[in-house]
């Protein structure tokens, strides 16, 4: 996705959007799809996940980047309902027209970062430093 017009630094862009289902849910439908280095599931809380799949908007086509322009925050129900969080997806800096709208997907898998993984969840972001996959160090 690209900006249109100038994007002025701590402008909210859009939300990502889809059906909330629970991370059971996720499981069941969707299985190991780690495997598969691909998905519009978005981890919101403990609770649940927005699958983009279903009644995604245009952030499920934002990419990674290593060197992003944006960055997607969560953003708490100020009456801490889990259902009404959001995730938010914000400039980072200052962005001209033309230039393509990017954030680090921040994905943390539990399972081994082996060759094939970080293969299958590669980055071609084209940044300076970039890292080559989209995994994330395990904290």
């Amino acid at each position: 996705m690209f900006a249109r017009v100038a994007i002025p630094a701590g402008t909210h862009i859009l939300d990502y959007k889809g059906r909330l289902i629970t991370h059971a849910q996720a499981d069941r439908l969707y299985g190991d799809s780690a495997a598969s280095g691909h998905t519009f599931l978005f981890m919101l809380n403990a609770r649940y996940i927005i699958d983009a799949n279903v009644g995604g908007n245009a952030a499920r086509w934002l990419n990674h980047g290593c060197a992003p322009n944006c960055a997607a925050s969560i953003h708490e129900h100020p009456g801490g309902v889990a259902l009404r969080d959001r995730i938010v997806i914000e400039a980072l800096r200052d962005i001209a027209p033309g230039e393509e709208l990017t954030y680090n997907y921040g994905i943390v898998l539990e399972m081994r970062h082996t060759a094939r993984m970080k293969r299958l969840w590669a980055c071609r972001c084209g940044a300076p430093g970039c890292t080559g996959t989209l995994l994330q160090r395990k904290r």
